[in-house]
């Protein structure tokens, strides 16, 4: 008997909303919007966090990044505090307990040409041999680093070495491509873009690493970028290879002594955890505008199901005068608020999965280098659902209530 019940209580359920479609299908609405967004920000953000520990994942844990100036951007870096990198640098760093390799590398980017296809890169300079103390993972396709001494030689990640959008190899070993670096200069008095171009030859290829800062750059000689990108000696980064984890932050503290704010000093796990912060802050203020359509829809079940009780009195009436008890009758409408619920809480979650990788594909972040593929927790899908669900049973509380109040003889006297 009690199967039947619950079998009745559902197929009653059912049968309200199917009498009011528009208004259920409406309300339902509002519960999937909610649900959808909730689903689809959290797989933007477990995709996006994702991205940046593979990215930084890459380099190694012990590794420290030095550069000109604790601020790229604001005060800091307006004023000019900031510290040449410079040999005298290194020499500095290298003296430092707990620092086994002190790496210095210069920056530049510029237009990569290999025969008629070209193509714009990072070049990066530096002593090559130690670039698997940088990034222990990567690994050669075909070829090998070039030496301190080859000012020719050049070595290409594989994002430049096998481009998405071209159906052949961009280059290949023992092939000769030109770099082109532009810059402006003052001559006599007027500024003039100049243009200088070089030819390096392909000594070696990188298998994919699936970070960007070796994929998609070329490297040279710490000589040789020196020279092209007229750097005069003042390095752009110093990579710093601590003895072990334990010895970073002593590491950093130390170097931070020594210059004070004038140079910056970060860990890639410091990064990650730097900008994960930024991007949870702007994920959460998108979750509570997903929350607030989640009310909204709440609100709207307490307005259907009001609205329901005042039309459907003489049902309950007589209902009432059958048999059926108050806790039935608040049981069928709190049966139709969780039906509300779940059929919006499964919708919810079916369109934010789909809406996530439709929204990757508009988003800039979403194409060509940087793949960020959304990833969806079973907690989180599982937390939007029970979300969806006891929302709709809270809002169905009050009408369901004032329905199994009802007096029967009030309610079958009602036109």
């Amino acid at each position: 008997m009690r199967t039947v019940a619950v079998l009745d209580l559902i197929g009653l359920s059912f049968g309200a909303l199917k009498e009011r479609r528009l208004r259920s299908g409406l309300t339902i609405l509002m519960v999937v919007i909610g649900a959808a967004l909730m689903t689809s920000i959290n797989g933007l953000g477990g995709g996006m966090n994702n991205y940046i520990s593979e990215q930084l994942g890459t380099l190694g844990a012990n590794v420290l990044i030095v550069t000109p100036s604790a601020n790229t951007f604001g005060p800091g870096a307006e004023s000019g505090l900031q510290t040449k990198l410079t040999p005298q640098t290194v020499r500095t760093i290298e003296r430092i307990h707990g620092a086994k390799y002190v790496i210095p590398s210069f920056a530049g980017g510029g237009t990569l040409k290999s025969g008629s296809e070209t193509k714009t890169v990072s070049i990066l300079g530096m002593d090559q041999s130690k670039t698997v103390y940088i990034a222990p993972k990567v690994s050669f396709e075909s070829g090998s680093f070039v030496s301190s001494g080859d000012s020719s030689g050049i070595v290409l990640g594989y994002s430049i070495a096998h481009p998405s959008n071209l159906a052949k190899p961009f280059a290949s070993i023992g092939q000769a491509v030109f770099v082109e670096f532009s810059k402006v200069e003052n001559q006599g008095g007027v500024e003039k873009l100049v243009t200088k171009t070089k030819a390096f030859q392909v000594r070696g290829i990188l298998n994919e690493l699936g970070s960007q800062s070796i994929d998609n750059v070329a490297f040279i000689t710490l000589a040789a970028a020196n020279t092209f990108f007229e750097k005069s000696s003042v390095y752009d980064t110093i990579y710093v290879i601590t003895t072990s984890t334990d010895m970073n932050d002593k590491v950093e503290t130390s170097i931070t002594k020594f210059y004070g704010k004038n140079i910056g000093v970060i860990s890639p796990k410091a990064m990650a955890s730097t900008i994960q912060e930024i991007m949870g802050t702007f994920l959460g203020f998108l979750s509570a505008i997903a929350t607030v359509s989640m009310f909204v829809g709440a609100v709207g079940i307490i307005t259907t199901l009001y609205t329901s009780v005042m039309e459907r009195t003489r049902e309950i009436g007589l209902l009432k005068a059958i048999g059926y008890t108050r806790e039935t009758v608040l049981l069928m409408f709190l049966a139709e608020s969780f039906t509300i619920g779940l059929l919006g809480g499964l919708l919810g979650l079916a369109f934010g999965i789909a809406g996530a990788y439709v929204l990757i594909q508009l988003l800039p972040f979403g194409q060509g280098a940087m793949r960020i593929t959304p990833s969806f927790l079973p907690t989180d899908l599982a937390q939007v659902f029970l979300l969806a669900c006891a929302l709709s049973v809270a809002a169905g509380i009050y009408p369901a209530w004032r329905a199994s109040t009802l007096s029967p003889i009030t309610a079958l006297k009602k036109e």
